[in-house]
């Protein structure tokens, strides 16, 4: 068995090769593609092998080319290799060696490492089109900033009835009383075009939330709709994952950072660990949920806004919300007040 540390970047990739005693046998730089790859394992005659490497961007490629030739492939969160980052002398050649290192001792149950889950292929597309539709509605909040902003400058005013620009009644108003004015009239074009495509994709997501149980679990929670519920699944995938709420919570960045010593214990600010657009979306779930169910969260926001104030409480009710997920995806039940 031979342990094969990666260390992964756009171009090419450096590997090292620790023998079952624990000696560097093989080094080599390949280009990180499929041909190059291919070069790498057939280099290894049939031995037996496992491969570990860092996460980042360029990981995917590496780590799905050895799954699916059944190589045992591991990527490791680069907080727990801290001993490369902090070294004095760093070349890919001793990165990829220390990596093989941890994943020999690893294997051996010596050492513990936090390893990163990947997605399958299907999970991935699913997340990638979810932030497809993320970034098409920042896009439109923009353009109606935009539109407003021209308006203002050009003392061009609408009536109450027509505030709305996403109404299509809105913008034909627009369109009959400013046509006048082309930039305007290109914004508006603009802003009904990227609201049929966020449509279509909103449509797309809320049919791969379809006969999905998790999905209807989530839907149960007020404050969550199909389309929103399909996003939480796109990053929780499964949440046996987690091993309790807290677990998720830290997922999602909304933990404060603890700092511990001399039996003093400080309590920060939020880790924001993970992805941005998932918290906007937690955020946005629990405000929803406290202005139209009366439930425990709710209770639970209005003593806290009393005590620190309504954004820390919002954050706090999040961290409840998402506890909430939690029991209900465990147990199985749909969620009552």
């Amino acid at each position: 068995m031979k342990y094969i540390g990666l260390d992964v970047h756009k171009d090419c990739t450096v590997a090292c090769a620790i023998s079952a005693g624990g000696k560097a046998v093989m080094s080599a730089e390949v280009r990180t593609n499929a041909s190059g790859l291919q070069e790498l394992h057939e280099r290894m005659h049939g031995t037996e092998y496992a491969v570990m490497m860092e996460s980042s961007t360029y990981s995917y490629v590496v780590y799905r080319f050895f799954s699916k030739l059944g190589v045992e492939a591991y990527v490791v969160h680069a907080r727990s290799l801290k001993m490369i980052t902090d070294t004095d002398k760093k070349t890919d050649r001793l990165d990829a060696e220390w990596i093989g290192r941890c994943l020999r001792l690893w294997k051996n149950g010596e050492i513990e490492l936090s390893m990163s889950y990947f997605p399958t292929e299907r999970e991935a597309e699913l997340k990638d089109l979810c932030r497809y539709k993320e970034e098409l509605s920042n896009k439109l909040g923009d353009e109606v900033r935009r539109i407003r902003s021209h308006m203002h400058r050009n003392c061009l005013e609408l009536p109450p009835q027509f505030q709305d620009i996403s109404t299509k009644k809105s913008r034909e108003f627009l369109l009959t009383s400013y046509g006048h004015d082309y930039t305007l009239m290109r914004r508006v074009d603009g802003y009904a075009a990227l609201l049929k495509e966020s449509e279509r994709v909103a449509r797309e997501i809320e049919r791969r939330g379809s006969n999905d149980r998790n999905v209807e679990l989530l839907e149960s929670i007020p404050g969550i709709g199909r389309q929103t519920a399909v996003q939480l699944m796109s990053m929780i995938i499964d949440v046996s994952r987690f091993q309790g709420p807290e677990k998720l919570c830290a997922y999602f960045g909304m933990v404060p950072r603890v700092r511990d010593s001399g039996g003093k214990e400080h309590h920060g600010r939020m880790t924001k660990n993970g992805d941005p657009m998932m918290r906007s979306i937690i955020e946005g779930i629990t405000l929803s949920h406290i202005r139209f169910c009366d439930s425990t969260i709710t209770e639970y926001f209005k003593r806290k806004s009393r005590e620190m104030g309504v954004k820390k409480a919002l954050m706090s009710a999040a961290r409840k919300m998402l506890a909430v997920i939690h029991a209900v995806l465990v147990r199985g039940t749909p969620f009552t007040p």
